[in-house]
């Protein structure tokens, strides 16, 4: 007996390409406003709101999968950056607008931590990190940063750097360009090995 394919039914390609628009609507109207209606998220995302209840139930399921979305592009990002090719400089100029391509997603990610218990997967997270620990590892041994600066530091300061080139994106005082440069620029003075 044939099954009738319901007018709902959809392919995984649309299954993802919805999950995504949902994922980007929820970061940009979050950010914004961390309880925001899912009206408003639905409507960001152009679907209607039962689409996204069927997605993420709950605003507990939209927040989870949004931590697990930044988890993973921030190690994408990183991976991609190819941060062990080529000197320590030359990476750490590809790691910083890798870093600022993750923006909004990050920064959701960092605003949730600090307003709520979020039930995330440090250890991913740090796992993500790797390639980063790498560099910083490598840029010392080969005398390019601060013997002084340790890896947590070092973390530390590219994404608080990083948050702070953003945030004068998004108060339209600098151009993305404009932030990447200085915040490489503020690394550069603040990591490098003076002595080396």
């Amino acid at each position: 007996m044939a099954r009738s394919v319901s007018s709902t039914s959809q392919t995984p390609g649309t299954t993802s390409r919805t999950r995504r628009a949902i994922l980007d609507a929820a970061v940009t109207v979050m950010s914004q406003d961390r309880n925001a209606p899912f009206s408003e998220i639905a409507k960001a995302a152009e679907v209607g709101r039962s689409t996204l209840h069927r997605y993420y139930p709950d605003r507990s399921a939209l927040v989870g999968a949004l931590v697990r979305d930044a988890s993973r592009a921030t190690e994408i990002a990183f991976v991609e950056a190819e941060l062990d090719s080529g000197t320590p400089e030359e990476a750490l100029h590809r790691l910083v607008p890798a870093m600022f391509d993750l923006g909004p997603r990050v920064g959701f990610l960092f605003n949730e931590l600090e307003h709520s218990e979020l039930d995330w997967d440090e250890r991913a997270w740090e796992a993500s990190h790797i390639p980063v620990g790498m560099l910083f590892h490598r840029g010392r041994q080969e005398g390019y940063f601060d013997p002084e600066i340790d890896d947590d530091w070092f973390v530390r300061i590219l994404w608080y750097s990083m948050m702070a080139g953003l945030e004068a994106v998004g108060e339209r005082k600098l151009s993305k360009h404009q932030a990447i440069a200085r915040v490489v620029r503020l690394l550069e003075g603040g990591l490098l090995n003076r002595n080396g």
